[in-house]
């Protein structure tokens, strides 16, 4: 039988054709996700993701977006961001976006000012009396240091309550117990403060309260010299204890405001680390012992032991929209 010779070109086409690829879609091989990796609270941001194919096309595909704390910055559908909470420490937020078996994942961390509001109590208030209020205020900057400024909280029906920043206090932060509810009702407040020209704002809602933070069980205080011992049962919805001594009770005062007169507020090393006066201390647990600093005079002083729903002490932790707080008189102390 006489051999046919086919052209060169007729046999390559075939082997293709046999072998499926001339007409196949390159792979898809990266899903990539980009968008800001340090956002302000409040501040419109959206992410992008685009599916690509190995010879770098983008293609048409349904992205799912998810976020490791909602509490801190939710996504939607569309990778708009809502960023709500500053960030913790060493806790980052990580967005995730999928399509199909691809992933892609963007770790961002949070600046600006955010606002807590919620319920305080304390155990020696007249029976019946409803709760007051407690409103923090926390403060980080996008790069490094902050401005003197003065942070500023108005609550519904206009009452306005203030506090100094001080580049010095490296916390950042204020916070105020309020026994009157009426200054203070339920509903929306208002938190400002300018830095660098820029303003920020953010708003916090306090229900009308139901539940409020428990007491400390057995809540007491014994002194040896200056080393004042606060014991007690910390409450089961407590996460941290703030216990400190005074002149009079604290529920009275501001505990935010920079007073310089020592009959109105004590102020403690936790919001200034340089100050000697060292009359509070923050703790998970019970017993604590408070060594109080020799520029306090010798006297005798109230003691008390504040139960908290987060942590004021340091950025370690998110701060809780709903801040609850309550204290326990812990007795009198005399300091030799």
């Amino acid at each position: 039988m006489p051999r046919v010779l086919l052209p060169a070109a007729l046999v390559l086409t075939a082997l293709l054709s046999a072998c499926g690829g001339g007409g196949s879609t390159p792979a898809v091989t990266t899903l990539e996700l980009t968008g800001g990796t340090s956002l302000a609270i409040g501040a419109p941001a959206q992410l992008n993701a685009v599916l690509r194919d190995g010879g770098g096309q983008a293609l048409p595909s349904q992205v799912t977006y998810t976020s490791s704390q909602p509490n801190v910055m939710e996504v939607d559908a569309a990778g708009n961001l809502k960023i709500k909470r500053l960030t913790a420490t060493d806790q980052p937020v990580e967005i995730t976006a999928s399509a199909g078996d691809k992933t892609a994942t963007l770790v961002v961390s949070t600046y600006g000012l955010e606002l807590a509001v919620g319920t305080y109590v304390w155990n020696l208030q007249p029976f019946g009396a409803a709760p007051g209020r407690f409103i923090a205020v926390r403060y980080r900057p996008e790069s490094g240091q902050s401005q003197a400024s003065t942070f500023t909280v108005t609550a519904p029906g206009n009452e306005t309550l203030s506090c100094d920043l001080s580049p010095k206090n490296v916390n950042n932060w204020c916070w105020w117990a309020l026994p009157d509810a009426k200054k203070y009702p339920a509903g929306e407040y208002r938190a400002g403060l300018v830095q660098n020209g820029v303003t920020y704002a953010t708003t916090a809602t306090l229900p009308q309260p139901g539940a409020t933070l428990g007491f400390v069980d057995g809540g007491a205080a014994t002194v040896s010299q200056r080393a004042v011992t606060f014991a007690g049962k910390r409450p089961a919805d407590a996460k941290w204890l703030y216990s400190y001594v005074a002149n009079r009770r604290l529920e009275t005062s501001s505990l935010g405001s920079r007073h310089t007169d020592q009959s109105a507020v004590l102020r403690g090393q936790a919001e200034q680390p340089e100050n000697p006066l060292a009359v509070s201390v923050y703790s998970t647990a019970l017993p604590t012992t408070l060594n109080i600093g020799t520029a306090v005079a010798s006297g005798k002083y109230e003691t008390w032991i504040t139960a908290m729903s987060g942590d004021l002490s340091s950025f370690a932790e998110v701060l809780p929209e709903q801040f609850d707080v309550s204290a326990t008189f812990g007795g009198e102390v005399t300091l030799k």
